[in-house]
Formats: structure tokens, C-alpha cells, sequence
């Protein structure tokens, strides 16, 4: 046979190869998408834990997990699309950086196929190498070209340029009693939203605009939420006006103002009362002013004799306003319950419903939006849930988020699986599983799932746990 028509006799049987393996034990992973109707069994993710993220050990060993994952669901082909590196905290290494590389794969049945025509490559190929994909254009006349990357999605910010606060204009703008969707549509969405009690939402926007709603209307703005601790306060993103740009009031005066520069330009005898504040009441609403001090300056013994006063905050709000008590928390037991059950299934390396997990764990208390694809929610005063793209990426219990007295907190510590809260390390030491690091008060567990972090208090003798956190590879 003439040796050319053998070579294009044999790639043509090449190309219709049916979407198995050869072996026929492991899956094909594949190069385009099938040219038909096909069903996805499972989308799933694979790990692994390198020093060399971008060498070829850790390479060959995902895709044999993956061909592996896909024999065990009895996947016909497997469709690689997306590949990430994250570089992790590992306190048992002090020199080489550790990485967790991972490939997202549709695992699919076969279909029909309808000839080659129009089939799209996929975004990785059977190397779980990404494929760069080439267009070949042919023009007659010249043309030009403009690039235009595609729109990123976006939280909605609007520009504000009106900085005054006033009893009469309220604050940007917007006035008390102004609906909750306009004080959107003016502001944009907020960082933080608390539904604290059953009466009354607050929503942040950065970390220094606090606005209380009843019943849909505004009923209160201030600079600080008092409730909120720094450690949660630390988790709202800062946001560029709201957070830098001063607000002003009576055209002069803004924070760090000092008290007679506020008086002179309010024209009004001002004193501050015993929470170092000043109120200016209207007939419908009032405005409170916050001060600080700072000593200037020593007398002749050395000591300092003279408290300089500025303005440090604010809060308007209507005047029959009231403040809505803390609806306190009914799940508490059960949400740390989840929890235990959550890391059990880590430890088995089943995957994560981020939906069913929520709906368990029942209505938050609050939300904190990180970016457009990305959240925290607030559960109870103890623990926060990370989510990213949809997938869970942390669970964070921490000691105090909110400056809140409840009983139920009291009498029900956190914990997580087999770690309570208040527990010493002695009492928690045959949990500790062995490889475990430790560095001073903090200990660290690492497995191809997760990496957990225990916190233990070094100011007691014994030690006790009282924070934890969970990142999901």
C-alpha cells in the first residue's frame, strides 16, 4: 500500500476515536469539546500540596487523580477548566514556600458525536496544559483592530461629590427618612449589612458610615457602630470616600476639628456634656457631635495641664428613634454542630454544597462583601463563613466580633469537631493528629483539603483555645 494513503488512513481513524480510553480502565481527558449534547455527571476540583508548583510530578499526579475521580463516578471523559496556585501559610516550613495546585474538571458521559466541524477546544488540554488558542485571519484591505477587554464585574459605587452633614440637609444628600432603596441608589451597595435585631437593619459603607433602617426608612447615621469590634471591623474592605474623603459641616468644619473652631463656625455656645458629646436638636431629628482630647502641653511639674478637644464623630438621627435590642441567637449550638460535620466530610474528601451548608446553617446575621464575587457571612458572635466564586474558602471563629453580652454565647462555647472553646491544650492534645506544627500559642494542621489553625490564649498558665480558623484548599 502506497505509504502516504497508510498514513492518512491511519489519521483519520485517529481522529474518530470514540470518547474512550485505549486501556479501557481510566478516562480520556479531552482536547475539544465533544461535537453533541453531552451530560455532566460531576464538577469536582483536585489537589495537591508542592514545593515546585510548576514542575511535572504534581502535574501528572492531578491528572492521574483526576482520570482516577472519573472511574470511580464512572465518567466517560474528563474536560479540564480551570487551574489554580495558591501559595499557603505553612508554619512547619521556615524556608521553602508551599503551594496548593489544583485543576476544576467537568466529568462528563459520552454523547453522539455529529462529525468535527466547529468543535471548540478546551481551556486545558490532555497535558493539563492551558491551550492557546490562534485565529488565522485573511484580509483584503487593511483594517484596524481595537481590543476591548471584556467588562470585569463590578460592585456598585457611585461618585458621590456632596460632603456636607447638617441637621436641615442630612448627610450627602440624603436626609432622614429617606426609603432604603434611595439611599442605595444615591450610595451604592454597602459593605456590611447587620440584621442585628427584628426591628432595625444597619448597613456599613467602609468602616466609618454606619446607617440604621426601620421599617424602610433611615432613621440614623453614624461614624461609629460601637457594637462592632476591631477584629470585625478590620474585615469591612475600606471604601475610597467614604473612608478618606472628610465630611464637613457648616462649610468649615470636619474631623479632627477642633471644639472652638466648631463653635466659632456653627455661631452657637456649645458645651459638651458627660459623654464628651454636643447636641444640636431640631424639631424632627438631631445632630450629635463626638469629641476626643489629646494633653498639649506640661506645667512646671512635668505633667500635662491642658485637655485640647476635637471633633471626632458623629450622629444624626431622627428624634423618635429608638434603639432595637439584639435578637440574640437561637442556633447557635447547631451552626458549630455543622461545623464538626463539615471537617468529617473534608476528612473523607467529599466536596462542599456552599448551598446546602448555608441553608443549614440558617439566616446570618450579617454579610460583608469583599468584592464582586466574593463575601463573608456573619453567623453568630463567633464565627464567620468565607465564600469565593461560589465555593467555600474559610470558616473563621474568633473570640469577640461583636461587643455584645448574650447568654446563650455564655453558656454554649464555640467548637469545631473535637476543639472547644476554653479547652487547654493538654485537654485537646489527643485530638492533635500526628505531623501537627506548633509555634508559641498557635498550632497548625495540614492535610490536601484544608489547613486549620488553633489559637491558645499564652497569658493563662493552661492555655485554653479561643480562636480557630479553617482555609479550604
Amino acid at each position: 500500500m502506497n505509504y502516504y494513503l497508510l498514513k492518512i488512513i491511519t489519521l483519520v481513524c485517529f481522529f474518530y476515536l470514540p470518547l474512550v480510553n485505549a486501556t479501557g480502565s481510566l478516562s480520556f481527558i479531552l482536547d475539544y469539546y465533544p461535537n453533541c449534547s453531552y451530560n455532566i455527571i460531576e464538577k469536582s476540583r483536585v489537589k495537591i500540596k508542592t514545593e515546585q508548583p510548576l514542575s511535572e510530578k504534581p502535574r501528572l499526579s492531578l491528572l492521574e487523580k483526576l482520570r482516577n475521580k472519573a472511574k470511580l463516578i464512572n465518567a466517560d471523559a474528563i474536560i479540564i477548566i480551570n487551574k489554580e496556585v495558591h501559595e499557603i501559610n505553612d508554619m512547619s516550613s521556615a524556608h521553602a514556600k508551599k503551594y496548593i495546585v489544583s485543576y476544576e474538571a467537568e466529568f462528563i458521559e459520552d454523547c453522539q458525536t455529529h462529525g468535527k466541524n466547529n468543535q471548540q477546544l478546551t481551556p486545558y488540554d490532555h497535558h493539563g496544559k492551558k491551550i492557546q488558542k490562534t485565529f488565522a485571519i485573511h484580509t483584503e484591505i487593511e483594517r484596524k483592530f481595537v481590543f476591548t477587554p471584556p467588562n470585569k464585574p463590578k460592585l456598585n459605587h457611585p461618585i458621590i461629590t456632596n460632603t456636607e452633614l447638617s441637621l436641615e440637609k442630612g448627610i450627602y444628600g440624603v436626609n432622614i427618612g429617606t426609603s432604603y432603596q434611595q439611599v442605595i441608589d444615591k450610595f451604592g451597595e454597602p459593605s456590611i449589612i447587620l440584621s442585628m435585631s427584628t426591628s432595625e437593619l444597619v448597613t456599613g459603607y467602609g468602616r466609618n458610615h454606619w446607617l440604621h433602617f426601620q421599617n424602610g426608612k433611615l432613621v440614623k447615621v453614624q461614624s461609629k457602630l460601637s457594637i462592632v469590634s476591631p477584629v470585625l471591623l478590620n474585615k469591612v474592605p475600606l471604601r475610597d470616600f467614604f473612608d478618606e474623603v472628610p465630611w464637613v459641616i457648616a462649610t468649615k468644619v470636619n474631623q479632627k476639628s477642633t471644639l472652638s473652631e466648631v463653635k466659632t463656625a456653627m455661631m452657637m455656645d456649645l458645651k459638651l456634656d458627660d459623654q464628651k458629646e454636643v447636641v444640636v436638636k431640631g424639631n424632627e431629628n438631631s445632630l450629635r457631635l463626638a469629641f476626643s482630647y489629646e494633653f498639649n502641653e506640661f506645667n512646671e511639674f512635668n505633667e500635662f495641664n491642658e485637655k485640647n478637644y476635637y471633633l471626632d464623630g458623629f450622629s444624626l438621627e431622627s428624634n423618635n428613634y429608638n434603639e432595637a435590642k439584639f435578637k440574640g441567637e437561637n442556633q447557635r449550638g447547631a451552626q458549630f454542630g455543622i461545623l464538626g460535620s463539615l471537617i468529617s466530610n473534608l476528612n473523607q474528601g467529599n466536596s462542599i454544597d456552599v448551598e446546602l451548608l448555608k441553608s443549614e446553617l440558617g439566616q446570618p446575621l450579617g454579610r460583608i462583601t469583599v468584592s464582586p464575587k466574593s463575601y463573608i457571612d456573619i453567623y453568630n458572635l463567633n464565627l464567620l463563613v468565607g465564600v469565593k466564586k461560589s465555593e467555600l474558602v474559610s470558616i473563621q471563629i474568633r473570640e469577640e466580633l461583636f461587643r455584645i453580652k448574650d447568654d446563650l454565647a455564655i453558656k454554649t462555647p464555640w467548637s469545631l469537631g473535637n476543639f472547644v472553646q476554653g479547652k487547654s491544650i493538654e485537654e485537646l492534645h489527643n485530638f492533635f493528629p500526628a505531623g501537627i506544627f506548633e509555634l508559641d500559642n498557635k498550632f497548625q494542621i495540614d492535610t490536601e483539603e484544608y489547613q486549620l489553625t488553633l489559637l491558645f490564649d499564652d497569658s493563662a498558665e493552661s492555655m485554653m483555645l479561643y480562636e480557630a480558623e479553617v482555609v479550604i484548599y
